[in-house]
């Protein structure tokens, strides 16, 4: 499946290291549930590195497997189409915070699960 709205590349770690270590059925949802938004999706974290700060942290985050993104999101209607959509392609673990939409594949944790930050 090509991807008609995402690069890979957007999930590279952000610490500096360059690496991009993501699951395909991640991409391939998160390309469906953009469709069904019908609006942008900004990836603001992918995968994490265990060097990035936010893995030493969290070292058992779900963006360390390379199955959870980060998407910007900072106004209440946008929030309810991008988690619609999310839930819609199948997603059933939710993150909200005031500036983000946590979601990720992660079959390890907690399904379904909504948490605020």
């Amino acid at each position: 499946m090509t991807l008609d709205y995402f690069k890979e590349s957007e999930f590279t770690c952000k610490c500096g290291c360059g690496e991009t270590v993501i699951s395909r059925h991640l991409l391939e949802m998160l390309d469906e549930a953009r469709d069904f938004a019908k609006t942008p999706f900004v990836i603001t974290s992918g995968y994490r590195c265990k060097k990035h700060p936010e893995s030493i942290k969290n070292p058992t985050s779900s963006h360390i497997k390379g199955l959870a993104v980060d998407i910007k999101c900072t106004n209440s209607k946008k929030r309810a189409i991008i988690i619609d959509a999310l839930g819609y392609v199948g997603f059933k673990r939710f993150g909200i915070a005031d500036t983000f939409i946590h979601t990720d594949i992660d079959e390890k944790k907690s399904n379904p699960s909504i948490w605020l930050y």
